[in-house]
């Protein structure tokens, strides 16, 4: 399990540093839309999903009340067979519904975090 953390963690620094060059430099994650989500490449796409969907399992089970590493291992894993994370596809379906959501240029302008809450409750037949 430790492994899968530093990797994670590995991943995303490296993620990050590739996307600080250029004219992107400064624009924080809450900034981040269709924009920058078109100029990644697939395993970028991947990588930022992983970190996506592991940032709202941690807060779901923060949520549950998870104060501890152990805690927190304990109810994700809890929350994953229960099928009650805020989030509960696999990265590929949000990756493959944020490509389809930004191919119309009208909605570049997007967060990325507003696009994933929609197509969320879309996929949960929630229309938002």
């Amino acid at each position: 399990m430790r492994r899968w953390w530093i990797a994670l963690a590995a991943g995303s620094m490296a993620f990050t540093a590739g996307r600080m060059s250029g004219s992107q430099e400064g624009r924080r994650w809450a900034q981040y839309d269709g924009r920058e989500w078109t100029q990644f490449l697939p395993r970028e796409k991947q990588a930022y999903m992983a970190g996506f969907l592991a940032g709202g399992a941690l807060a779901d089970a923060q949520a549950a009340g998870a104060t501890d590493s152990t805690a927190v291992h304990r109810a994700v894993d809890s929350l994953v067979r229960a099928g009650r994370l805020r989030f509960p596809f696999g990265h590929m379906v949000y990756v493959t519904q944020l490509d389809e959501f930004y191919w119309w240029e009208n909605h570049l302008p997007v967060p990325l975090y507003v696009a994933l809450r929609d197509i969320d409750g879309r996929l949960k037949g929630h229309e938002q």
